[in-house]
């Protein structure tokens, strides 16, 4: 497994804020690539993209043209910075440079006032501040002001210099801990006691935000700062927003750093966005790198959402497991198998720190494991293939009644092995039909199903002739291993996609194993009511997904 290395310091703060996130939908790489393309002037990669995806092309075209006329309505207010700060801001002395960033550039300051050393922050000197830059900026401002605890940056005072907006905070001599970990040198890992008390300690601070009302939504080490004491205290809260407001992910975040559903961009987030950030923070503390790494945004983005996070212990055996388990809590794909909250989450690390056993139900017991399993589903954006399995219902329905029909009335062999061929070549052809020749747009779920499902068809025809060879022709022996592939099948999907279809792959074997207690003559009818019970519920399932994704998609801004 590869995993991510610490982002460089240098990288725009707001991760993905200027390409907009994309997501799995095809629509979504090519406003990704357009986006890029109007900054960069090169417009091949989406020419390219175009070519492959002709029908998205009227899409693109309304995206962009309502983003020109969003740029029209803010390239008016612009400000113009001096070129460079002078040596006094507000009544500051201006030391020298701490850092800087996406949104603005961080100084050392005097405050001859008060005897202090003091951090001024302001927005990006030297360039042109849109209304957009202005406005976060006087966000973060009012936010942090309302925002008072031990683990948060506070903020003295905010004013103006030439239509610059500036704020002043407590100097952290520790710097970010971003910068700290860098100048660990190659191993960055850190002793687990000391990474859950960090984390812990950050913890407390974001649990503070959201009793605020607050999401934070882009926390990372570079978010973070230490004091002279080390004592890590959250900061940049420029992308913060209300848990009453309709909260969407576009544009915001950092892709290491986003939970599944804000790299999805859900159209409502929830304070589990902040806790999934804190595990990431967790693991990077532990193994040095981040859980998910790709050569670009689309790759990050891909992996987060579909894959699960690596195993600590997997990369560092001497993590005690109470730690893993809260960091694989923390990283859990459904927001609500995370931490409830980061207080909980403090609450855990704290009783790690301590020596104690994890609060119960993350004790990972085999129920817990179990229950966990069972209750995992894989979000996707939409299912539009529902539809094959209805229509795949209803082949296996006719077949499997023209096999029983020709058995019962005694027709030649050859009758009822011309019902089972058309039974594995209807379903191919379903298949083909609905999946192959529509893979473009199917999400990487229903294609990894497409796969799974022509493996099980074609095991099932290798299987045939060794079953008329060994039953002098009757095609209705082939029936329980048929039920023991497909079941197999079906059982693989426990992991792909949803954990429910563990128990419905068992109750297959099951079934397969119990035919001989059922005459021959009907193995049909048992057959055909298994197959069609299942289809139609996961078809039922899948038009229910898919439905609440399409509306979602409608909702969105």
């Amino acid at each position: 497994m590869e995993l991510e290395p610490y982002p460089n310091e240098t990288a725009p703060r707001d991760g993905v804020e200027e390409s907009t996130a994309p997501t799995l939908l095809a629509i979504d790489v090519g406003i990704a690539a357009a986006l890029k393309a109007e900054d960069s002037g090169d417009w091949r990669p989406v020419a390219d993209w175009l070519a492959h995806n002709p029908g998205h092309a009227i899409e693109l075209a309304e995206f962009l043209a309502a983003q020109r006329g969003l740029r029209s309505m803010v390239a008016p207010t612009l400000f113009a910075p001096p070129s460079r700060v002078s040596g006094a801001v507000g009544g500051l002395e201006l030391k020298g440079e701490l850092g800087r960033g996406a949104m603005g550039v961080v100084y050392r300051a005097f405050d001859s006032a008060l005897k202090r050393d003091v951090a001024v922050k302001m927005v990006g000197t030297g360039q042109e501040l849109s209304a957009v830059q202005l406005a976060r900026f006087r966000y973060e401002a009012e936010v942090v002001a309302s925002l008072d605890h031990p683990n948060i940056v506070s903020v003295h005072s905010y004013g103006e210099t030439g239509g610059v907006p500036f704020l002043v905070m407590p100097l952290m001599p520790g710097g970010s801990l971003a910068a700290w970990l860098k100048d660990r040198g190659p191993d960055r890992r850190l002793q687990p006691t000391q990474a859950a008390g960090i984390v812990r300690d950050i913890a407390l601070g974001v649990h503070h935000a959201h009793q605020s009302g607050l999401i934070h939504r882009d926390l990372k080490p570079g978010n973070v700062l230490l004091d002279a004491s080390g004592r890590p205290h959250v900061a940049d809260f420029g992308l913060a927003k209300s848990q009453d407001a309709s909260v969407s992910s576009a544009g915001a975040g950092t892709p290491s750093y986003m939970a599944p559903e804000q790299a999805r961009m859900d159209r409502a987030l929830t304070t589990a966005v902040d806790v999934y950030a804190l595990g990431v923070i967790l693991f990077e503390l532990l193994l040095g790198e981040v859980p998910f790494r790709g050569p670009d945004v689309v790759t990050v983005l891909r992996r987060v959402i579909e894959e699960p996070a690596p195993a600590v212990r997997t990369h560092r055996p001497d993590v005690p497991r109470d730690l893993e388990l809260v960091c694989a809590t923390c990283l859990s794909k459904s927001p609500r198998d995370r931490y409830p909250s980061a207080l909980a989450l403090a609450e855990d690390l704290t009783r790690f720190l301590n020596g104690e056993p994890l609060s119960g139900e993350r004790r990972g017991g085999v129920r817990d494991a179990v229950a966990r399993a069972l209750g995992w589903q894989r979000e996707t954006l939409a299912m539009a293939s529902w539809r094959v399995v209805f229509w795949g219902a209803a082949s296996t329905a006719l077949a499997m009644t023209a096999l029983q029909a020709a058995v019962l009335m005694d027709a030649p062999l050859w009758v009822s092995q011309a019902a089972l061929a058309y039974y594995l070549i209807g379903w191919l052809g379903v298949m083909w039909w609905f999946l192959v020749a529509r893979r473009d747009s199917l999400n990487p779920v229903e294609r990894a199903s497409t796969a799974i499902h022509f493996g099980a068809k074609f095991g099932c025809m290798a299987i045939l002739p060794v079953e008329l060879w060994l039953h002098d022709g009757n095609p209705l022996y082939a029936l329980p291993p048929f039920l023991v592939l497909i079941g197999l099948a079906v059982f693989v999907h426990g992991v792909t996609y949803w954990g429910r279809l563990y128990l419905i792959g068992l109750a297959f074997f099951a079934a397969a194993a119990a035919m001989p207690l059922v005459p021959v003559t009907y193995w049909p009818t048992l057959y055909g009511l298994l197959l069609t019970a299942l289809q139609i519920q996961m078809g039922t399932h899948l038009r229910s997904v898919h439905a609440s994704a399409e509306a979602g998609r409608q909702l969105a801004p």
